[in-house]
């Protein structure tokens, strides 16, 4: 019943932040829409922050959780896109509030995450040492994200299915190359 309850108070927020920008979201507006009441709320969470923080904590788990399940990155990263693309006004309306920090630490830990397995599983054919692995990753995470932020601000103009092709072609015709060029640098 707990879960069950706390689940009701996230999916309404994501409800009311599909329709309503941040600044107008109320903890009375959650609990008035979602049917409880506010002692409810403030037992699972501390404020709106803390709800929104726990959203994106249990997007971050459910992708470990099944990461075993996907044949390939690309196909985990797709996985991430559709929580992305199928919120994309409540994401937007997180992105121009003060808890941009909050999606931004969400969608760098999902990207490393799914970069990470695919560049260490790449790596085990090249020497390459794990600070340039790291460095890689960074490379790679920090595109993506500015990615996925231009196009939750609407700066680009296509669809997510697109924007995944893109980025997954150019990933994976660039990584061995990246890691063979790390693989000389350390020889050197």
């Amino acid at each position: 019943m707990a879960q069950f309850t706390k689940r009701a108070i996230e999916d309404t927020f994501m409800k009311l932040l599909k329709e309503h920008s941040m600044d107008k979201i109320t903890v009375k507006d959650i609990v008035e829409e979602c049917g409880i009441n506010r002692n409810t709320f403030y037992y699972y969470f501390a404020d709106i922050y803390d709800l929104i923080d726990d959203i994106f904590e249990v997007e971050t788990d459910r992708v470990i959780e099944h990461q075993d399940e996907f044949e390939s990155w690309s196909e985990e990263l797709r996985y991430v896109a559709h929580f992305v693309a199928d919120n994309r006004a409540a994401i937007a309306h997180i992105y121009y509030s003060k808890s941009r920090d909050v999606l931004e630490k969400y969608l760098f830990t999902i990207s490393d995450l799914i970069i990470r397995r695919y560049v260490e599983r790449e790596a085990v054919n090249y020497n390459v040492s794990e600070e340039n692995q790291n460095f890689i990753c960074a490379f790679y995470g920090f595109s993506l994200v500015g990615m996925m932020q231009s196009w939750i601000k609407g700066n680009l103009r296509i669809d997510s299915e697109e924007l995944l092709n893109k980025f997954s072609k150019i990933l994976e015709n660039s990584i061995k190359i990246v890691l063979q060029s790390s693989e000389d640098i350390n020889e050197s």
